[in-house]
């Protein structure tokens, strides 16, 4: 029986507005359809894990409210673990209002509300399920102390920990040796690292720094152009299948749900990047975040594909 898939971070009320064009600063645009949907960083991430097959659990906060309500009916709906949520009395469920131009391109505006009041002792209260999961996954959308805290603390657990590290800020350097994998793209590379990354010379070379200072497997993701990883036997491309992309928002977190529910079956980085790439690729294809995250058996359908 494989260990769980945890994931600590962020849920949001996704607002989503399909444009022909991105607006320009100072610029009104005609938004042709507008919905709503389950968002989130960590969430997505959650969501992604648990429709690959992975027993799932999400430790975050929201707001009393009736977006709050919508997420425990989600997670309840997808078999995702929810009972260490907090439903925050003091603050609003967290909102993300999110463009989206004609070719999938994407710009999204957050306010955190309650995520940014996931504490030290939320994390405490859960080591429990911190400590039985095998592999724990964090973003940077709470407060950034906290996710430290937890890195930290689920490291001193002998537990993997995996850092999406998005929205990027400069981190701490002594903390990187507690993150096991780290997951950014492109831009959030050169962010972290200050080397600008755009080809596979330079995503080693990004992932040679998150090596120097403790992280044991770094992969750099670079869209449509396909993703590196980067461990001490050195750097391996792989291909990002190509596909219509309508929608490209939460392709990322897909990835990373994905992955760390492989990495929890016990299968080699290697086959998890590919399952991730997969999962990822496939999800551009459709409108929205959650609906578009494809289940394992659409997966493994589009694997099959690909290697005719």
């Amino acid at each position: 029986m494989y260990k769980p898939v945890t994931v600590v971070g962020s849920y949001n009320l996704d607002q989503s507005l399909k444009c022909k064009a991105l607006p320009h600063e100072g610029e009104t645009v005609i938004a042709q359809s507008y919905s709503e949907s389950s968002g989130g960083k960590g969430s997505n991430q959650a969501v992604a894990a648990s429709k690959m097959g992975a027993k799932t659990r999400f430790i975050g906060r929201i707001g009393a409210d009736h977006n709050g309500q919508d997420a425990l009916a989600m997670y309840d709906r997808l078999d995702i673990d929810r009972s260490r949520m907090v439903i925050d009395e003091c603050a609003r469920t967290g909102l993300s209002v999110i463009m989206v131009d004609e070719n999938g391109r994407n710009q999204i505006t957050v306010v955190p509300g309650a995520n940014y009041n996931l504490s030290k002792a939320d994390i405490d209260a859960s080591l429990d399920v911190l400590c039985d999961s095998g592999i724990v996954g964090f973003q940077l959308e709470n407060q950034p102390e906290v996710v430290a805290y937890g890195l930290k603390k689920v490291s001193g657990l002998g537990v993997k920990t995996l850092l999406d590290p998005a929205p990027a800020f400069a981190l701490p350097q002594d903390l990187y040796q507690y993150i096991n994998c780290i997951k950014p793209n492109e831009h959030e590379a050169k962010a972290l690292t200050g080397i600008p990354v755009s080809d596979f010379e330079s995503a080693c070379k990004a992932g040679k720094w998150f090596l120097d200072r403790g992280v044991q497997v770094a992969i750099i993701t670079l869209g449509s152009e396909g993703s590196v990883l980067v461990t001490k036997n050195g750097g391996k491309f792989f291909n990002t299948p190509k596909v219509n992309a309508v929608d490209t928002t939460g392709a990322g977190d897909c990835f990373s749900g994905a992955l760390m529910a492989s990495i929890a079956q016990d299968k080699s980085i290697e086959e998890s990047i590919l399952l991730a790439s997969h999962a990822a690729a496939l999800s551009v294809t459709k409108f929205g975040v959650i609906d578009s995250i494809p289940t394992l058996a659409e997966v493994e359908a589009f694997i099959k594909t690909q290697e005719h």
